[in-house]
């Protein structure tokens, strides 16, 4: 349901936006009439109440005339909502249709931040993932030669870190195909990393690497929640930092 501004003939003064409910209950409360006009975006022009099909039907929904409405208004509160709304001149009004009030344009800078955020998760999660494939499958190279030699893959079972990597390397793909239906599990995939992995790092006295799992997973959890740009870009530097410090480190190692 749409708002729209409201103004009596031959006055340059505007009110509202309201509700098609809202105009109804001024017009029984003789605060508007049916020569009121209100203003069409879409024609941008100021037209009767009744030409809009909204407020005709809030009006007047079982398509009986005005005076049978048995509506108690309350005037009081009608009078004092209308004294509380300052009037707003026509080319303010036109101003607040087209987007070019302060307001409007705060939202749009947001929108527009979120979008770019958007954007950026996506790809820096596909980077994160692939790091985080890369240190559960390394280790593991050869017994994954192994199982190929010997054709069968239920040893895979003795090797839980490898079929995390495999996993990762899934979410790498969901990532980059750009299937968000998969940040839930990449977001238990992280909690998995951040409080497991740092289990074991902090068990082998192996400092550096806890503290790289732990940045690395909390920033690809946080990314997978946030549309704030800046958030964003300290998750994508953190996360690819953190997780490609394990990666590196697993590789050399």
């Amino acid at each position: 349901m749409g708002e729209y501004y409201i103004q009596e003939p031959g006055s340059d003064e505007a009110k509202g936006p309201y509700d098609p409910g809202r105009i109804a209950d001024l017009i029984e409360a003789g605060k508007a009439s049916e020569e009121t006009l209100y203003y069409d975006e879409d024609r941008e022009d100021w037209l009767p109440l009744m030409e809009c099909p909204e407020i005709r039907e809030a009006v007047n929904p079982t398509a009986k005339s005005l005076s049978l409405r048995p509506k108690e208004v309350d005037e009081t509160s009608l009078n004092r909502e209308d004294e509380l709304l300052p009037a707003m001149k026509v080319d303010e009004m036109l101003a607040a249709a087209e987007g070019n009030t302060d307001e409007t344009r705060h939202l749009k800078k947001k929108h527009r931040e979120a979008e770019r955020a958007a954007a950026i998760c996506l790809p820096v999660l596909a980077v994160i993932m692939l790091l985080a494939a890369i240190t559960d499958i390394w280790p593991n190279v050869g017994a994954i030669t192994a199982i190929q030699e010997e054709g069968d893959y239920a040893l895979l079972l003795k090797h839980p870190l490898l079929i995390v990597g495999i996993a990762d390397l899934f979410l790498t793909l969901c990532c980059i195909l750009s299937v968000t239906d998969a940040f839930p599990i990449i977001r238990f995939r992280m909690m998995l990393g951040l409080g497991y992995f740092t289990y074991i790092f902090w068990s082998w006295g192996d400092t550096t690497m806890m503290i790289a799992v732990a940045l690395g997973s909390f920033a690809a959890w946080l990314s997978t929640i946030t549309l704030n740009l800046y958030t964003m870009v300290s998750c994508a530097i953190i996360g690819i930092f953190g997780m490609g410090t394990v990666a590196i480190m697993t590789v050399l190692g």
